[in-house]
């Protein structure tokens, strides 16, 4: 039997045909006003297909089109809606506002994830890597920059989780139907769909291509369940993150090499690359590609300029988090891709290896998107410097202050994660810019001026509604296992919205530690159990399929929960998503956090409780040891590194216990004569600025965009200039350089002064033998370090000297530069030289450097 599928498309009124426009524009995904108008169409649907517009307006009649049409209250709350989308595009963005010059007409972001978690109705996501990718992409288009994302449109996306009646983890694949997604086909002039084509072992894998619109953000994504395709290549792209590394290298060719293809097939001509993570790295392969065969560029002028405009983000704090092939998978697949180019498979495997020459060493995603991009960063400042370490073979002879690493903290769409109350709250006292233009950080300090009674009972209203979730969540869970009605009945039990919430979800990687919470429960039951400061914690999260020590951690925690001194006061919250993560930060009162310190990249979750007035405790790892200051939350431990796990876990165990039973709890229950705890309330204030003036993705990304996207953008416009002559003139140059510089030395370097005291001038002097090299295209610095607590540098200051002239008989120029002492104490101080041009944005980007 063979069943044919056919589409009927949608055809609205004049007067409802807004509707579908706004329906497939993810912009409603952060605006309340819109999500209202499609809940108001059918409320139990809305809720049913977890919040799908789609899906509504798809199930309406044309009878109920008619009674719609006729609804004076819809069509004028439609009208509101649409004047708020019109509004929201023409208003003028933060983008414009900058006035960038004329060189910038041409300026497009393109920005490659594996995964997006925009919304719970667009299954694209797995966890914190896709949740941060759709907020920096909601973040991009409110500052109206022109950005483009690429990723892969899954068939099945992520697991759904559920526990068996023994809390063993089990996972389903339910089956994406697109057309009831927020997605369209793209289709050419003539209104056929498109397709890409890539080369594979003796076939061809056809690739269609789906758009989705999110404000002024276009989304690409990459589909290869279609007809024309063979059953394994169907299944390239029917899950996420599933299946063997034979499995991960084809979706991520798709990723890399067909992002790139269908880029051009678009006509659509980035600037600047943004690759998140090592997963699209095949897009470098791809780009060199084009550039050595289509371009004329050799090798080393293709790989310097896919470096120079290119931003590459690691989210991975260890090396075995990244995704690595042997040679013979690379030659394999690869290989039909490279047939027809003078770039074959052995020319790219040094791209992909800490030491080209080392044959046994694999191709690592992550090495090959450090070594072709001339911007990395890290996603917190301590995993900047965790990166420095990991990636700091690249640059055997420096010290790890040194290695060109930067780090971007990420941050969270404020919009998108601060509930219904709090939104009323900080229009009503913080005036709509704080939505409106997120970028005018300081009206956060307005936060003081809420009435702390408003405050807590809008917080109290969170909770209420976490309560009633999980209740119900728990509820289906038991219905779906076959539980008693004895368990239905004692399931509308499970916790009481008045007394201190902890909240702990998040994936059940071992380093986590999500059993450290319940690892004395004798204790915990005294601390959960207090009859005058009673505490219950929520608990949500996954564990990868094949991590069987995740799933045993998901199943102990579930016993204790179902003990009977726990069974009301631990909540196993199934199927963590965005759904589920929305209720839980918007209702605890505090967030748990206990990887195992320097383990955590960043982290969001914690940030999103704190916009919605939750207090942190967590290891000082990640976000945190930059977002704690010491009176919006708590820290556990100082930020010590054990060799000792087990230890570890002991001494960290025990100071949770002590913090919740003798701090937090007290301060929480601690009420004046009007109810109200007054120093709990000061304390979530402070959060509150504290994370929504800092760690929001409007900030961080004005930040990518001015550290990186503008001067690779600048240097993109310069390198193609007349057919690539400021390129192939920067790599002579560069060769130049290279043959030179092994004889440069600087001969004698010194700083010179009266007196050495505090607010006196000294003059930092250097004589360097250039030899033969225009002394303007060498840099020489002092670089500085007062009062450092390591033999090393830490936080150097690089101090530029000025050329002053040569000393013609010994051969030597001069290098100066008097300065003001700024600080007393102990001062380390050292000369180096590098290279300088233009088009070097890093000192120690090429390796080139000398000592003193």
């Amino acid at each position: 039997m063979q069943i044919k599928e056919y589409y009927v498309g949608l055809n609205f009124p004049d007067k409802l045909s807004r509707l579908e426009s706004l329906a497939y524009n993810l912009w409603w995904t952060y605006n309340n006003s819109a999500k209202d108008l499609f809940k108001m169409i059918n409320p139990d649907l809305w809720w049913q297909t977890q919040y799908n517009p789609i899906e509504v307006i798809q199930s309406l009649s044309t009878e109920d089109l008619s009674v719609l049409e006729k609804d004076q209250v819809f069509l004028s709350r439609l009208d509101n809606v649409w004047g708020e989308y019109i509004d929201y595009i023409k208003n003028p963005k933060w983008f414009e506002s900058i006035s960038p010059s004329p060189d910038f007409q041409n300026f497009q972001v393109a920005y490659f994830s594996a995964e997006y978690g925009i919304h719970e109705s667009l299954q694209t996501y797995a966890g914190g890597l896709g949740i941060l990718s759709g907020d920096h992409c909601k973040s991009s288009s409110d500052l109206g920059i022109p950005f483009v994302a690429v990723g892969l449109l899954y068939r099945n996306g992520y697991f759904h989780q559920y526990l068996n009646s023994d809390g063993w983890q089990l996972e389903t694949y339910p089956y994406n139907e697109f057309m009831k997604m927020p997605i369209s086909r793209i289709r050419d002039e003539n209104g056929n769909e498109t397709y890409i084509e890539i080369e594979a072992q003796e076939r061809i894998i056809y690739v269609r291509l789906w758009q989705v619109d999110m404000g002024f953000v276009r989304f690409i994504l990459l589909d290869t369940d279609i007809d024309k395709n063979s059953e394994e290549d169907r299944a390239i792209t029917g899950k996420l993150y599933d299946g063997d590394m034979g499995m991960r290298i084809k979706q991520e060719i798709i990723l890399g090499v067909g992002g790139i293809r269908a880029l051009t097939k678009l006509g659509i001509s980035p600037t600047v690359y943004h690759i998140n993570e090592g997963h699209p790295a095949f897009s470098f392969i791809e780009r060199l590609r084009n550039l050595v065969t289509e371009k004329n560029l050799s090798f080393d002028e293709a790989v310097e300029f896919i470096k120079k405009t290119t931003v590459f983000t690691t989210h991975t704090p260890v090396p075995a988090g990244f995704d690595k092939f042997s040679q013979e998978d690379i030659f394999h697949h690869l290989g039909p891709i490279l047939d027809n180019s003078p770039v074959k498979p052995h020319d790219i495997m040094g791209l992909g290896r800490f030491n080209p020459a080392d044959t046994n060493e694999p191709f690592s995603m992550a090495v090959c998107g450090v070594k072709m991009s001339a911007y990395r960063n890290g996603v917190s400042k301590l995993h900047g410097s965790v990166s420095k370490t990991i990636f700091s073979p690249l640059w055997p002879e420096l010290n790890d202050a040194f290695i060109p690493i930067d780090y971007i903290t990420n941050g969270i769409h404020l919009p998108t994660w601060i509930s219904d109350e709090l939104k009323t709250l900080y229009n009503r006292y913080l005036g709509e810019n704080w939505h409106i233009k997120p970028y005018h950080f300081e009206l956060w300090e307005n936060v003081d001026d809420i009435p702390d009674l408003e405050l807590f009972e809008a917080k109290q209203t969170q909770k209420v509604r976490l309560v009633e979730f999980i209740r119900t969540k728990v509820k289906s869970g038991i219905s779906f296992r076959g539980g008693s009605q004895g368990e239905m009945l004692k399931a509308n039990e499970i916790l009481n919205p008045n007394i201190l919430t902890l909240g702990f979800a998040r994936r059940f990687a071992s380093y986590k530690r999500a059993a450290l919470l319940f690892s004395d429960t004798e204790r915990l039951n005294k601390i959960l159990n207090n009859p005058d400061l009673p505490v219950q914690i929520i608990i949500a999260g996954k564990a990868h399929p094949k991590d069987t020590e995740g799933k045993e951690i998901i199943k102990k925690i579930y016993h204790i929960a179902r003990q009977p001194e726990f069974r009301d006061k631990i909540a196993f919250v199934e199927d963590y998503d965005i759904e589920v993560a929305k209720y839980i930060v918007r209702g605890v009162d505090v967030w748990i956090n206990t990887p195992r310190r320097p383990m955590e990249a960043s982290g969001t979750s914690g940030m999103k409780v704190a916009a919605n007035g939750g207090l942190n405790f967590s290891i000082l790892d990640g976000w945190w040891v930059e977002g704690y200051n010491g009176y919006n939350g708590w820290t556990i431990g100082a930020g010590e590194e054990y060799e000792d796990y087990e230890y570890q876990d002991y001494v960290e165990a025990q100071e949770i216990y002590d913090k919740l039973e003798h701090e937090i709890t007290p301060l929480f229950y601690d009420k004046d004569k009007s109810g109200l705890p007054r120093q709990w309330i000061q304390m979530m204030k402070a959060s509150i600025k504290e994370v929504c003036m800092n760690f929001n993705t409007t900030r961080m990304v004005k930040e990518y965009y001015e550290k990186f996207y503008a001067h690779l953008h600048k240097i993109h416009n310069e390198y193609i200039k007349d057919d690539f002559k400021n390129l192939k003139d920067f790599i002579v140059w560069k060769n130049d350089l290279k043959n030179k510089w092994k004889d440069i030395k600087i001969v004698k370097g010194y700083l010179t002064a009266d007196n050495l005291y505090l607010g006196e001038e000294a003059e930092l002097c250097a004589e360097v033998y250039t030899n033969g090299i225009n002394p303007q295209n060498v840099a020489v610095y002092a670089i500085m370090e007062f009062n450092s607590k390591s033999s090393g540098f830490n936080n150097p200051i690089f101090i530029q000297l000025n050329h002053e002239g040569e000393e013609d008989e010994n051969l030597l120029s001069l290098y100066k530069k008097k300065l003001t002492l700024k600080c007393a104490g102990k001062m380390k101080l050292v000369f180096a030289g590098f290279p300088t041009h233009d088009f070097v944005v890093n000192k120690f980007e090429n390796n080139m450097v000398i000592w003193e």
